[in-house]
């Protein structure tokens, strides 16, 4: 901990400077949306709490505050997570977490029930314990989702609001230990949705929301649309009379066999009366190496978010004219484009948030029917001048393949300078890695750094076979790809060994560690947060969380013994050679969280100590440092967690990323 203490002036500027990165001109107002005869709003108070309001839609009746967070807190010992406002507007539910720690670590909550009069007078009725996620039913019901002790949601209770939580009962258990299940409501009210998937498949079952009354001896009348098919996943909602499917199915295909080449997703339409997978019909598609990543459902619209060689676009489908349109985006499309709150059905406008690099988030809202912007709540940063910086788009060649890779910095830096550079990698799960605003970017942007987002196979950036190009047996091209990379900022002279740094979460921990035991030669600093660099291990033990869920993403070594060889033959713990024999050792920080039920803090623990036997660490007088910082009474997020006002040495947000930089600024050299 001697390194830790001797920069922990840095850390403190580098707090100070994510803090004043935040700062802005003006708060915008508050984004209202509009529910039945409320408009439903939250703002911040004068104390620093938030406070979710509610006025009449007709503008006659005072602001009603419905909920307080500070209040939540002092009077019941909670942090709110979420909240949903009940369709008649008479009950408010809170998902809450003990601010005294006892939630830190796992992944459930308790959801805390409010009845909600129209005068906005707020009553506490009851808490339900143990809720992972949860929907409102009609007539005073509810749905609600159980994690078991392998972190799985397996099971959706249904509860009368009012009545004890023991009168409870279970309208759907799934007993694949490889599913997950969630519950959803359609966007016209007109049903629920029981989801149970895999990281590789779907089994969606449908019921009408008015089937169900307020005696718990009613039972689920729930209809399935497609049965389960290894390498087929589909997604449904529902308005004027057919369910819209987002699916990734073979065409007139519903057997048991496995799909082995992934498919693109489009965009299905199915009678109500008639919604199982042979009445399916197509109404949207997009190219093999376009990607499909959220739907919105409106009357007379569809807005359907895609990627487009890794970069952002939103088409809006018109359900009368049957046309498409593309919405302008802003920043150029270099940006993070996500659906915002629409909850109303029958509306030409659509609410979409975005964020860059450089660009605070916002959110605007589009006229759907001309495809212009027609509103927008923006903060525009008092410290930070979009215009000043630079997003470049360049392509490496890995395996014949050209693997995109953003660089973003500000303007007056010359690539040709050799600038440190900072590489982020995730690659799994088709999670793509956006260019969204990261505050803790800001300090090194202010001190000359390149960062660089390596979109390797395993994320979602191309597509869902750029997906499946870095799962299970084919993961290591994962990090071929990073390494390929890398090699091309070398080579391009844009970075030197000695100014080049390279960070990952958790499964992005995998790539990074396994690239560090391929070529430690091309980096300097490697920063791994809570990573998965003991793979064969944890899928090996059955009993620890997740294991079974996570098969289909690396594959099940304990039965196929091709999965075994190919898991040893990349895994970061496995395969640790002598860094410092002949070849640069790159000084590494590992962090760890001691209630993590994702990536156990023995991974982590024990990667560090073979390093320090067998990666040449052990050498005291080396330069290169080894340092391991787990947080005992943390879970798998905690470093996403919290915010960057208050005390930096807190164990928050800004605690994790300002140590972490400091970190990086001193052991990237300068250049000679």
């Amino acid at each position: 901990m001697r390194m830790t203490k001797g920069i922990r002036k840095l850390q403190k500027e580098i707090a100070m400077d994510m803090e004043r990165a935040l700062e802005v001109d003006q708060v915008p107002p508050p984004i209202e949306t509009k529910s039945g005869s409320f408009v439903y709003y939250t703002k911040g108070s004068a104390s620093g709490s938030q406070l979710y309001c509610r006025r009449a839609a007709n503008g006659t009746e005072p602001e009603q505050v419905l909920i307080d967070t500070d209040d939540l807190s002092a009077q019941y010992g909670y942090e709110l997570k979420s909240l949903l406002i009940s369709d008649d507007h008479g009950c408010i539910g809170c998902l809450v977490t003990h601010i005294d720690g006892s939630h830190s670590g796992t992944e459930t909550s308790n959801l805390m029930l409010f009845s909600l009069k129209d005068n906005g007078k707020v009553e506490h009725l009851q808490t339900l314990d143990n809720i992972f996620n949860f929907v409102f039913g009609e007539n005073d019901t509810l749905f609600y989702t159980v994690l078991n002790d392998k972190l799985r949601a397996h099971k959706i209770r249904y509860h009368c609001i009012g009545h004890p939580q023991c009168n409870d009962i279970d309208i759907f258990v799934e007993e694949d230990d490889e599913c997950f299940v969630d519950i959803t409501r359609t966007k016209d009210k007109k049903f629920h949705i029981i989801n149970s998937s895999t990281l590789d498949s779907s089994e969606v079952y449908v019921f009408s929301s008015s089937a169900i009354g307020t005696d718990t001896s009613d039972s689920v009348n729930a209809q399935l649309l497609r049965r389960r098919q290894r390498g087929v996943e589909y997604y449904a909602d529902h308005y004027e009379g057919e369910f819209v499917i987002l699916t990734n199915s073979p065409v007139n295909d519903d057997s048991d066999v496995s799909i082995g080449e992934p498919l693109p997703f489009r965009l299905m339409r199915a009678p109500s009366a008639l919604p199982s997978s042979k009445n399916w019909k197509p109404l949207l598609c997009v190219a093999d190496d376009e990607r499909i990543e959220d739907v919105e459902v409106f009357r007379d619209y569809i807005m359907v978010s895609v990627k487009r060689q890794g970069r952002p676009v939103v088409i809006i489908h018109n359900r009368v004219s049957k046309s498409n349109s593309e919405l302008p985006l802003p920043n150029g499309g270099n940006c993070v484009v996500r659906p915002d709150s629409n909850p109303q059905f029958d509306t030409s406008t659509v609410r979409l948030c975005f964020s860059s690099p450089v660009h605070l988030e916002s959110t605007i809202e589009y006229n759907m029917a001309t495809q212009t912007p027609h509103k927008s709540w923006t903060s525009t940063p008092l410290h930070i001048n979009p215009d000043d910086y630079v997003i470049q788009h360049e392509r490496a060649s890995s395996d014949g393949l050209q693997v995109p890779v953003m660089l973003i910095r500000h303007k007056s830096i010359s690539l040709a300078s050799q600038p440190p550079t900072l590489m982020r990698v995730y690659g799994a799960y088709g999670v793509p890695l956006e260019p969204e605003f990261r505050v803790e970017d800001i300090p090194l942007f202010l001190r000359g750094w390149v960062i660089a987002l390596a979109h390797v196979r395993g994320g979602g950036e191309l597509g869902r076979e750029w997906y499946a190009g870095g799962k299970g047996k084919n993961k290591s091209n994962s990090v071929t790809d990073l390494l390929s990379c890398a090699q091309f900022l070398l080579e391009k002279g844009w970075a030197t060994p000695e100014r080049l740094a390279i960070t990952g979460v958790s499964a992005g921990g995998l790539v990074v560690g396994a690239a560090l035991n391929r070529s430690p030669e091309y980096f300097r600093a490697a920063a791994l947060h809570v990573p998965f660099v003991d793979p064969l291990s944890a899928m090996l033990s059955p009993d620890l969380p997740l294991t079974r869920v996570e098969t289909a993403e690396w594959g099940a070594p304990a039965t196929d013994p091709a999965d075994y060889a190919k898991i040893r033959s990349y895994a970061p713990y496995d395969n640790i050679r002598r860094m410092g024999a002949d070849r640069q050792m790159p000084s590494i920080l590992v962090t760890a969280g001691g209630l993590d039920q994702r990536v156990s803090v023995w991974q982590p623990a024990k990667w560090v100590a073979l390093l320090r036997e067998q990666g040449g660490y052990a050498d005291s007088a080396t330069a290169s440092k080894l340092l391991f910082l787990p947080t005992m009474n943390k879970g798998h997020f905690y470093s996403e967690s919290g915010n960057t006002t208050g005390d930096y040495a807190g164990n928050g947000f800004a605690n994790a990323h300002s140590l972490v930089n400091a970190f990086f600024i001193t052991q990237v050299s300068k250049k000679a």
